[in-house]
């Protein structure tokens, strides 16, 4: 095992608007994850890295399958608009 670490990401500040009873929330829970040692930021980082991954993909295979049947449609000549 290697003793070499990898540098970190520098990081960027991003706003996201939530509702009001959410940010309330966030406000009490991070005293109480400060308090138990838990660093609350990364924890959402972390979440949010998931999220937009999870979007990436699912957007990766919404395209492949508008390709795949704008390929079809072509294929029936339904997409040229000819009625027949």
């Amino acid at each position: 095992m290697g003793v070499l670490k990898r540098k970190e990401e520098r990081t960027a500040t991003i706003t996201v608007r939530v509702p009001e009873s959410i940010k309330a929330e966030v406000d009490q829970l991070r005293p109480r994850a400060d308090g138990a040692g838990f660093d609350l930021n990364a924890t959402m980082a972390e979440a949010l890295v998931r999220v937009v991954k999870q979007v990436r993909e699912e957007l990766g295979q919404m395209s492949s399958k508008a390709v795949s049947i704008t390929r079809s449609e072509k294929a029936n000549g339904l997409a040229d608009g000819a009625v027949r």
